[in-house]
């Protein structure tokens, strides 16, 4: 065998375990559709196809401005309860509706995570906890959503240095790592605000894309133009109308 035959089978069987084991994904206590009908989670055959349709075109919308790669999309508010989880869950949900494609949703919120509240065992440990090293093993923060193929690291309860936390090495390599150790999974962060809090606008410099969610009637034209300028043009992927 030659070198180079030699280097390619390295490749091959260093990247293979990478590409089965997501999509082997071990799914257990899958949500049923009442359950999540009660989260308002989209899912195929829900009687509500026009919220299941602009979630998808969504979906595709944010594909073609990533090339179809995967992408970090950070998901802000102009202000508090304009419904940022409620959009991050359905739109992990669109994604992994395409079976070759998985989700991870992060909790970036410490002022009102909400995304912990999605699961039906409250989590002991979150995105904070690896941060400030209480553990350092990445599997110990990400829990099964009972949605196909979507996984979620809710926030955490070590959450006093969380701004200095998102702003260091260790949370860009982070994201990094999590982003780019399987091709096929795309990451939705849930954050407070934008024009609120600081901790927004130092993670939308560690996102590919982000959307603005706008809760419906609760922000006038000058508000959300403020929240457009925060975020960046080349970075906003869009604005959801959120009614939920």
């Amino acid at each position: 065998m030659s070198n180079t035959e030699a280097e390619q089978q390295v490749l091959v069987t260093t990247e293979k375990p990478l590409r089965t084991g997501i999509k082997r994904m071990q799914e257990t206590s899958l949500l049923s559709h009442k359950e999540l009908d009660e989260r308002k989670i989209i899912y195929p055959g829900i009687d509500d196809a026009d919220t299941l349709n602009a979630y998808r075109e969504l979906r595709t919308n944010l594909l073609k401005k990533a090339n179809n790669q995967n992408f970090i999309c950070m998901v802000t508010s102009i202000r508090s309860g304009a419904g940022t989880s409620h959009v991050a869950m359905n739109l992990a949900a669109s994604i992994a509706l395409d079976q070759r494609k998985t989700a991870l949703v992060i909790d970036c919120n410490i002022y009102n995570p909400k995304i912990g509240s999605y699961l039906k065992t409250p989590p002991s440990l979150g995105l904070t906890n690896f941060l400030e090293n209480d553990t350092d093993a990445i599997t110990d923060i990400i829990y099964p959503s009972g949605i196909p193929r979507v996984r979620v690291i809710p926030v955490g309860n070590n959450v006093i240095n969380a701004a200095e936390h998102f702003s260091s090495e260790q949370m860009e390599s982070f994201m990094q790592s999590v982003k780019t150790r399987y091709p096929d999974r795309f990451i939705i962060l849930d954050t407070p605000p934008i024009g609120l809090y600081a901790e927004s606008q130092i993670l939308v410099s560690i996102c590919d894309l982000a959307i603005l969610v706008v809760g419906y009637g609760k922000s006038n034209h000058a508000q959300i133009e403020a929240g457009i300028d925060t975020i960046g043009k080349d970075k906003l992927a869009g604005l959801v109308f959120n009614n939920q």
